[in-house]
C-alpha cells in the first residue's frame, strides 16, 4: 500500500505542511528584500560621503601657483618683484638676489636672496612668501643679528636673512604674465 503525495497533503497535517512551506518562503523573500534595502542604504551612505568630500574640495580655495617664468632672467625678475611686493610697508631691505641653475633639476633652479630688517619684518616676509600667491616654499633660511638694539637711540635689532627656494621654468602659456598665476 503506497500512499500518494496528494493523499498525504490532505487533512490537517497537509495544511500545516503547506502553511510552513509558505511561511518559510515568505520569510526568505522578506530576508532578501531586507538584505537589498540594507545594501542600498550602505550605497546611499557611501554616495553621501563622496558628495560631502566633493563639496568640501570644491569649496576650498585654490592653491596659489608657484613662482615660475619662461626663462632664468624672467624668473629672477619675478622673484625680485615678489620680494619687493612683500617688503613694501615692512622694515626690510633687499641686499641681493640671484639665481643658481641646478644641473640635476634644470626646470627648478634655486633662487637665493639676502635681506636685512627687523625680526618682525623678516618674519612677515617669510610668512608672505609661503602663504600668498605665487607660492614659494623656502628650502633654507639663515638668520643672524647684524646690530643689537640700542635703547638710547630706540633702534631695533637689525637681522640678516639669507634664504633659498626653488622656482619653476616652464614655457609661458599664451596670454599670461611670467611670475604670475598661469
Amino acid at each position: 500500500m503506497m500512499n500518494d503525495l496528494p493523499d498525504r497533503l490532505r487533512g490537517r497535517a497537509g495544511a500545516l505542511l503547506i502553511l510552513a512551506i509558505a511561511i518559510l518562503g515568505g520569510l526568505w523573500l522578506v530576508g532578501q528584500a531586507t538584505s537589498d534595502v540594507l545594501e542600498a542604504r550602505g550605497q546611499i551612505a557611501e554616495g553621501r560621503a563622496l558628495l560631502a568630500r566633493t563639496r568640501a574640495a570644491a569649496n576650498r580655495p585654490p592653491l596659489p601657483a608657484p613662482l615660475w617664468a619662461a626663462d632664468e632672467a624672467a624668473l629672477l625678475a619675478a622673484f625680485r618683484t615678489r620680494l619687493d611686493g612683500l617688503m613694501n610697508g615692512r622694515a626690510v631691505l633687499l641686499d641681493e638676489a640671484h639665481l643658481d641653475p641646478d644641473a640635476d633639476r634644470p626646470t627648478a633652479p634655486r633662487l637665493s636672496a639676502t635681506l636685512r630688517g627687523t625680526a618682525e619684518g623678516l618674519h612677515d616676509l617669510l610668512l608672505g612668501l609661503e602663504t600668498q600667491a605665487p607660492l614659494a616654499v623656502v628650502e633654507t633660511a639663515n638668520l643672524k643679528a647684524l646690530r643689537p638694539a640700542d635703547a638710547e637711540t630706540g633702534w631695533p635689532t637689525v637681522m640678516q636673512l639669507s634664504l633659498s627656494l626653488r622656482g619653476a621654468l616652464v614655457p609661458a602659456p599664451a596670454g599670461t604674465d611670467p611670475g604670475g598665476t598661469p
